[in-house]
């Protein structure tokens, strides 16, 4: 995996991607990347991991400077809620990570063993939104089952109001919608936010040749299961025993994943803590873009919210 590669050389990628994007934003030609400045997405973007690659590219087509909360990103933890600087676990420990007993077990997560305290999926959206000055968006079985909430809903899985095929969604979704989906399997629900897509940031198929037949597909940032958080934090906690030794890495945080894709049509596969997953290894950076497996996904909905 190339997770180790990317932390060690994080300085040098960081000014490569910046580099790379002035290269792309000079050269790529009017109508190529339309991303604009979002206060939804820069209160998402911070609490990526510093030198993410689109994080660079929104730097460069917006001018705006993003400052990431922490140097690695935040980690999942279910239940996590980021309160406020002055009440809350999350900045209890800032700019360290805070260290938590975890009291109930839930999944991964142990009863009686130690992690690093993070935000899960409904934390993380509830983060971007108070950070935007917005109102918590309701619980995410509300937003798939109240009646209350259909008004909000771009498309959801009702006959008649279903989603158009992946790429034509970019006409209609605007950046911070939210996608909340139900697996059936384990009857668990996830929330993640639109960011746009591959083509919005200015990739093009000699950039990511992999990725070619799903520049419009889209993006979303979202807290939860990963396949390189684990290793990452591991390496965390090792290097720095004074502050986390004892700790039990994560299985998650906060990334940028993909929508729409057949994970059959990722060129890796992997088994990583209990979970499958797909993933592409993006040219830019190395950055490893997950796909959203929506395979036992039956019940979704893309919300908007206007509070």
């Amino acid at each position: 995996m190339t997770e180790k590669m990317i932390l060690r050389g994080r300085k040098t990628v960081r000014r490569i991607a910046v580099l790379l994007t002035v290269m792309l934003v000079i050269f790529a030609g009017p109508g190529k990347a339309v991303v604009k400045e979002s206060a939804m997405l820069e209160a998402a973007f911070e609490l990526l991991e510093e030198a993410n690659p689109f994080v660079a590219r929104y730097e460069q087509l917006t001018g705006r400077v993003i400052s990431t909360l922490y140097t690695d990103g935040v980690p999942y933890y279910f239940g996590g809620l980021s309160g406020t600087k002055w009440n809350g676990y999350f900045y209890m420990s800032y700019p360290n990570y805070h260290v938590i007993t975890c009291e109930t077990k839930t999944g991964y997560f142990q009863r009686g063993k130690t992690y690093l305290y993070g935000l899960d999926c409904t934390g993380f959206t509830r983060h971007v939104f108070k950070a935007c000055g917005r109102e918590p968006h309701p619980p995410l079985s509300e937003i798939l089952n109240n009646w209350d909430q259909r008004p909000f809903h771009v498309f959801d899985s009702r006959e008649g109001f279903e989603a158009p095929p992946y790429p034509e969604l970019k006409n209609t979704l605007q950046e911070g919608d939210l996608l909340v989906i139900k697996h059936e399997n384990s009857e668990t629900r996830h929330v993640m936010m639109y960011i746009g897509t591959l083509r919005d940031y200015g990739y093009n198929t000699t950039d990511e040749p992999e990725l070619a037949r799903w520049l419009d597909y889209p993006l979303v940032i979202h807290c939860g299961l990963s396949p390189f958080f684990g290793e990452r934090f591991q390496q965390i906690i090792d290097e720095n025993p004074a502050l986390y030794e004892g700790c039990t890495t994560t299985d998650g945080g906060v990334a940028i994943s993909i929508v729409g894709v057949n994970p059959e049509d990722a060129p890796v596969h992997e088994h990583v803590q209990k979970t499958d997953y797909d993933w592409f290894v993006m040219n830019d950076g190395g950055y490893v873009l997950s796909v959203v497996n929506l395979s036992d996904v039956k019940t979704y909905a893309w919300y908007r919210s206007n509070s």
